[in-house]
């Protein structure tokens, strides 16, 4: 976390997870609004070059994730904040027009990327990692980016091969699935680069909040399809040997695994269970619209979404200044109250000066 002084310290408090499990609030229907996607080195384009197309096996697998671990590029891009969905708003200002020639506004109240959200939506239960949100208020939308802690700066400082190696079984998982082209065939000798990215925008709106937020997904359905588009979201897992592990991974990874997919409206997961040598011998579909059933001793979805929703109340009320250059700062540490503070100037700036000018 931050330290410096700051003024205007506030609280939220984090209630136990039974005291949001009421009545599962308002969300209404994830409408896609558009994409984008990120070439090799992350340059941006306004359309869906790198859509994957999802290619079930036709018999039985045994995927090898360690091929060509050496040639992968896997980065991290924490510095970009917004950036990539800011240039998809300027590229697309006329969606959001509400019966206007002109558009001044975005007219929305949150814009943001799927991440973050389910970061928040999965906070009632998580007690052993921390998490920071910055929020900017511009022209009545508040902007949220995330930001790594030190905690997850340690973790990363910390990571050992072994670590890097089961990352990478999760991307190269991918390449077993997917083709670049429909009715094309798998290329899983094709290095992974993890700098190339197909992402959607959504508008969303929950309760009183309506939201825009951009989210990367792995592939959709081979299929003819009208209106939305059947995405699949791929995922791998260690092989459940016992009861302890299955419940672990109904409290842990099904929780995030459907928050993620609920938010873009996914219908469903495909998961490779893989050894501890990173082999894949058998595949799983989850229906999304199931895993809370499976997972009703865990988790309620009703107070992920009920938390959410006050959270964003919270934050509405304490980022009241619209100026690009004030920036409000969220920190969850573990298991503990969030504290938000108004920082001082210059710290944490979320919008470039590029995408202010351009409004102003």
């Amino acid at each position: 976390m931050t330290s410096m002084n700051c003024e205007d310290v506030r609280y939220f408090s984090v209630k136990e997870p039974l005291d949001y499990d009421q009545r599962f609030p308002f969300f209404r229907e994830p409408k896609e609004q558009g994409c984008l996607s990120l070439g090799n080195d992350r340059e941006f384009y306004n359309d869906a070059r790198e859509l994957k197309y999802l290619c079930m096996p036709k018999s039985e697998i045994h995927f090898n994730l360690n091929v060509g671990y050496n040639d992968m590029i896997i980065q991290y891009h924490t510095d970009e904040k917004l950036d990539n969905l800011l240039r998809w708003i300027l590229v697309n200002k006329h969606k959001f027009s509400i019966n206007t020639e002109s558009v001044e506004s975005l007219n929305t109240d949150f814009v943001c990327y799927r991440g973050l959200l389910t970061v928040i939506l999965c906070t009632p239960y998580e007690q052993r990692e921390d998490w920071l949100i910055c929020a900017t208020k511009f022209k009545g939308t508040i902007y949220l980016c995330a930001f790594p802690t030190q905690q997850y700066l340690q973790r990363k400082e910390n990571e050992t091969e072994r670590d890097r190696i089961m990352t990478a079984w999760g991307h190269k998982f991918e390449t077993y699935m997917v083709t670049n082209r429909e009715n094309g065939s798998p290329d899983a000798k094709s290095p992974v680069n993890t700098n190339k990215e197909y992402c959607v925008i959504v508008r969303s709106r929950l309760k009183n909040h309506s939201l825009v937020y951009g989210a990367e997904v792995d592939c959709v359905e081979q299929c003819s399809y009208e209106g939305s588009k059947p995405y699949v979201e791929l995922k791998t897992s260690r092989n459940i040997t016992s009861d302890r592990q299955h419940r672990n991974f109904c409290r842990f990874k099904l929780l995030k695994w459907w928050v993620q997919s609920f938010l873009i409206g996914i219908p469903k997961i495909i998961c490779g269970f893989r050894d501890d040598d990173g082999f894949v011998g058998h595949l799983e579909t989850f229906v999304v619209q199931d895993i809370p059933k499976l997972s009703q001793n865990c988790w309620s979805a009703s107070s992920c979404f009920n938390f959410c929703n006050e959270f964003l109340a919270f934050v509405k009320d304490c980022v009241t200044e619209d100026n690009p250059c004030v920036v409000y700062e969220f920190y969850r540490p573990p298991g503990k109250n969030i504290i938000c503070k108004k920082l001082p100037l210059g710290y944490h700036q979320i919008l470039p000066d590029w995408y202010i000018n351009h409004w102003n």
